[in-house]
């Protein structure tokens, strides 16, 4: 299985960056992993709109052509980021807007949308620091994410996972988090 990694966290010491580290070495060999880096990248997320930059023109852009051709070659999208202030990073956002496509991940039918990325599967993976007693009530971006993106797009299943009160665990709450992740990781389909 082909599996495509987009991280965006900005900080290499992070959390986050020890969950990128435990599911790429979790993932078994059998498998070929590639991951975006977005902040290591420098993605320039802003999205332009002008005369030569036309919005239907997006599926076309060279600047982004790489990323989609990486997404068509997955089987499995894996997305790891933090959730602040109910959203995703803007680097990632902007990845979406810029990647995610008409033309390219879905078109439009007459009553909504047609997913062009069909036979895909995700994982998402989300911390944040507020308790898990909100994950019902809040739409976070993880869940924005799997139900009104990837889905539209033909991407499903996506599996979520939400960790919490990621702030202030301990240690040993962060390891116990990262075997967890280390096995749905082993167990990947």
């Amino acid at each position: 299985m082909n599996i495509l990694i987009i991280y965006a966290h900005p900080y290499c010491k992070s959390f986050n960056h020890a969950i990128l580290n435990q599911v790429e070495s979790s993932i078994p060999s059998i498998h070929k992993v590639r991951t975006i880096d977005l902040y290591r990248e420098n993605f320039d997320s802003v999205l332009k709109f002008d005369e030569e930059n036309k919005r239907r023109d997006l599926s076309k852009n060279p600047e982004t052509s790489k990323y989609r051709d990486m997404i068509k070659e997955a089987d499995k999208l894996i997305f790891i980021f933090p959730i602040w202030w109910s959203g995703m990073p803007a680097v990632l956002k902007g990845f979406i807007d810029r990647v995610f496509v008409s033309g390219f991940a879905y078109s439009y039918k007459k009553i909504g949308l047609e997913g062009h990325l069909k036979g895909k599967s995700a994982w998402i993976i989300t911390t944040m620091n507020a308790p898990s007693v909100i994950l019902p009530f809040s739409n976070d971006y993880g869940k924005v994410l799997k139900n009104q993106i990837l889905k539209q797009c033909g991407i499903k299943p996506a599996k979520l996972t939400t960790l919490t009160q990621v702030g202030s665990a301990t240690w040993e709450k962060r390891n116990l988090y990262l075997q967890k992740i280390s096995s749905i990781a082993k167990n990947i389909s």
